[in-house]
């Protein structure tokens, strides 16, 4: 068995962006007041999320976010406050991907 390999994967960045997509989870249960079931379901999912988007999720995340200069978009800062967004809207793009429902931002919508 190669431990390099376990080593390159479950390294300290790793770590990082499961501990912020954990804590944007832990924020979306708290500003929803869910119970500590339902909080520790969301917190779960928005960790393993961003754990498994890793330095993607400021490319995932454009469509929200916009473009992002070259030299900030890999920035370790950059990548663990993407993994926080991850972390927030982990469940509900999750969930919307499960029903079949769009998830991109409308575009000039109409409110009336």
């Amino acid at each position: 068995m190669d431990w390099n390999l376990w080593q390159q994967i479950f390294n300290e960045r790793g770590a990082l962006l499961t501990f912020f997509g954990a804590l944007g989870g832990a924020v979306r249960s708290a500003a929803l007041k869910t119970t500590w079931r339902e909080g520790l379901r969301v917190v779960f999912m928005g960790g393993s999320t961003a754990f498994g988007v890793g330095v993607l999720a400021p490319f995932i995340l454009r469509p929200w976010i916009g473009d992002l200069p070259d030299d900030v978009a890999g920035a370790l800062g950059t990548l663990c406050a993407a993994s926080f967004l991850v972390g927030l809207m982990a469940v509900t793009l999750i969930e919307r991907l499960i029903d079949g429902k769009s998830i991109a931002p409308q575009q000039g919508g109409d409110d009336a």
